[in-house]
């Protein structure tokens, strides 16, 4: 650990004026804020993913295999199809907000 820029970086936030404090901490919660989001979307996606991978599993298909043959109307409209179908594409959404 370097104690000596601690030390610094304590003695320039204790020279902060009450405004600039305020403006410190909403930056820090901003952050916060972002990296919790990001783990959450992480952890979405993971689950997501379990779920489709349940889906291959039981289909013997992969998910965009799959998600493609369901889109033109090849297999049917089986309520499972449907979950699948709208699993893939949350999981392809939160790929894109990665």
């Amino acid at each position: 650990m370097n104690t000596q820029l601690v030390e610094s970086i304590t003695q320039i936030i204790l020279s902060l004026s009450p405004e600039e404090r305020q403006l410190l901490e909403s930056k820090i919660n901003t952050v916060k804020s972002s990296s919790l989001l990001a783990n959450s979307i992480q952890q979405d996606i993971l689950d997501l993913e379990q779920r489709l991978k349940n889906f291959e599993t039981k289909y013997q298909m992969s998910s965009s295999d799959f998600y493609k043959e369901f889109k033109a109307g090849k297999l049917g409209d089986e309520i499972d199809l449907f979950e699948w179908s709208v699993f893939y594409e949350m999981w392809t959404n939160a790929q894109n907000n990665i």
